[in-house]
């Protein structure tokens, strides 16, 4: 009799592009060698390749086929010593052919390839196997059907693949396909997005700041800014750089009052494709203050707002007239407090604060900074007190009649004397020279005598104190 027919294991392309076709020994002892065919499955035919000799020789490798071209198919069969051969294999193997295509404005590279036949209980699944870079090839997904979107990848990665079946009996079974090899072309959408800060400047701009993945290809960013988070309006649109830069910055001054509320911005990033990144919103500060009481300023701010941002604290500083010092430090969730001015008698009477919000940024991509967002400045100026004495001896211990100004810094100042005929016989504009109680020259009689002090104070408002002074010995 003819020996038995082979029972195919498998077929597999190696890295060099050889196809590795295995079977089991023939049953039949008198089995001599076996003919190796390619299977053209059209008509059902059988081209014959070579011949293995030996019974238990049960791998050839084919070097002669292409497995990159197409799928190529192979059974077997076996004959004697005295030339009795069996019938071939009418369950023929394949390889996988595999093909790829990928579109620009798609990340994704798509793969098909054709089913692995005739395992007696099929296969469990696919594996896609992929090297980025020349690196090691990693399993990179698995399916049961014959196509798969790989999109872990970057636009100009170098990209190696190849399909690997795993027989559903036997899971150390497998055939691995050809390798195709690409390089990815596509329009690189960002990895990551995100505001890392809004700040205000003394002069009541904000700068907002925001990070992007370099690796993307952007044409434009845009910025919108709303005062309730809700309704937002375009503030500008801004060319998106090549390369990109890590950190981007915008200085927004149209039509702002940062001192009146708070702004949230959010940015927005377009590239060719019409695909749309929008980051998160951030709330800034705003400090406002009023003076309550002579002497004393009271002063209100909200918390600010980033996501991944955890506020440290919150520092106010002032102002008085000689710079910026650090007063006093709160926790989060304090937003308000009053400030004594007692102390600054002397000076101009105008009070600026700000106040800074110090956060922790701990970014989803592992970045953190210890970073800083200043409110706006907000000045609070204290309207002039005005001591003014109702008496003054010339050769006594108060021998000058003038008024004592806090607060002041009078603008346009005069103070006139008259006398009780209602005749000018005094005039100052400087607020440290005062009436000596003498009229040209020479001493002025005892009795009242009128005055009238005029000036425009710091914030504009005219001030302007008459009455009677009784001059004395």
């Amino acid at each position: 009799q003819p020996p038995a027919t082979p029972q195919i294991v498998n077929v597999t392309v190696t890295a060099g592009n050889d196809v590795i076709f295995n079977w089991e020994p023939s049953a039949s002892p008198q089995t001599h060698a076996y003919i190796i065919y390619y299977f053209i499955p059209n008509n059902q035919t059988a081209l014959t390749l070579d011949t293995v000799y030996g019974r238990f020789n049960t791998t050839y490798t084919d070097i002669i086929g292409d497995p990159s071209y197409d799928s190529l198919v192979y059974t077997i069969a076996a004959f004697d010593s005295c030339g009795r051969i069996s019938s071939f294999n009418t369950l023929p193997h394949n390889t996988i052919f595999t093909r790829l295509s990928s579109q620009a404005c798609e990340k994704a590279i798509k793969l098909n390839w054709n089913k692995y036949n005739n395992w007696p209980q099929g296969v469990k699944e696919y594996q896609v196997w992929v090297s980025v870079n020349a690196g090691p090839f990693v399993n990179s997904g698995t399916t049961t059907e014959t196509e798969f979107d790989f999109t872990a990848f970057n636009d100009g990665d170098s990209l190696g693949v190849f399909i690997r079946a795993i027989n559903a009996v036997d899971t150390t079974v497998t055939s691995d396909g050809n390798i195709v090899a690409t390089r990815a072309s596509i329009v690189q959408p960002p990895a990551y997005m995100y505001i890392t800060n809004a700040t205000v400047d003394l002069d009541n701009h904000i700068q907002v700041t925001w990070m992007v993945d370099t690796l993307a290809e952007l044409i434009f960013y845009k910025l919108d800014r709303s005062t309730n988070a809700v309704s937002y309006q375009n503030v500008v649109q801004l060319p998106a750089p090549d390369p990109l830069n890590f950190l981007e910055t915008y200085g927004d001054s149209s039509s702002i009052t940062p001192q009146n509320n708070p702004y949230f911005y959010k940015v927005t990033a377009f590239d060719s494709c019409q695909g749309t990144f929008v980051t998160d919103s951030v709330k800034t500060v705003s400090l406002q203050g009023e003076l309550y009481d002579y002497y004393i300023a009271n002063l209100q701010w909200n918390e600010f707002e980033l996501a991944h941002a955890n506020v440290i604290r919150y520092r106010l500083y002032r102002n008085a007239g000689q710079g910026y010092f650090l007063i006093r430090t709160f926790n989060p969730g304090t937003t308000e407090f009053s400030d004594s001015l007692q102390q600054f008698l002397a000076e101009s009477g105008i009070f600026c604060y700000r106040i800074e919000a110090e956060y922790q940024l701990s970014l989803p991509t592992g970045y953190t900074a210890t970073l800083s967002s200043f409110s706006n400045e907000q000045c609070i100026i204290h309207r002039p007190i005005i001591y003014i004495p109702n008496a003054f001896a010339p050769y006594g211990v108060n021998n000058v009649f003038k008024p004592t100004i806090i607060y002041g810094n009078p603008q346009g100042y005069v103070m006139q004397i008259y006398n009780r005929f209602g005749g000018k016989i005094f005039e100052s504009n400087d607020p440290n020279i005062g009436w000596d109680g003498t009229e040209g020259g020479k001493p002025s009689q005892l009795g009242g005598y009128g005055y009238l002090i005029q000036f425009k104070a710091e914030d504009g408002v005219n001030v302007e104190r008459k009455g009677m002074v009784l001059l004395v010995k």
